[in-house]
């Protein structure tokens, strides 16, 4: 087994068109999995598009299936969070426990690999980030 990390990074100079070298890249959110270590990077993040991109009314029927609960529960954080949908574009991360890396751009169809992006922003998912997330939810109420 290995455990990976998966990190979603939202382009922020081009939605819907593919990912260019340069194009600033904010670091959405972040999930841990411990899976086998064959896994290919492309279907993790496959995975991260399913979920960040699904209805939670689709998710929900399939809690019951192996990790399907966590995919609800990370989904409905990503919601919560009102981030907006993984799309053409934006860029996974996916790293492992024993340092390999695996950067993967959005494209029309499937995963393109790319370059370690230099244009590279923020933190993907902490603590701070959901509280600071609560407090303008409040403001705003």
């Amino acid at each position: 087994m290995t455990l990976y990390l998966i990190t979603v990074y939202h382009n922020d100079d081009s939605r819907f068109l593919p990912y260019e070298d340069g194009h600033r890249l904010t670091a959405a959110v972040s999930h841990w999995r411990n899976l086998p270590t064959a896994v290919e990077p492309e279907m993790l993040a496959d995975w991260a598009y399913h979920v960040f991109n699904t209805d939670l009314e689709r998710l929900e029927p399939s809690r019951t299936r192996p990790d399907s609960e966590l995919a609800f529960l990370v989904a409905c954080v990503y919601r919560l969070l009102q981030l907006r949908s993984l799309s053409i574009g934006d860029v996974v991360q996916v790293a492992t426990d024993n340092a390999q890396t695996w950067w993967l751009a959005c494209e029309t169809f499937g995963w393109k690999h790319i370059s370690p992006p230099a244009n590279v922003h923020g933190q993907p998912l902490t603590a701070e980030k959901v509280y600071q997330h609560l407090n303008e939810q409040r403001r705003t109420r």
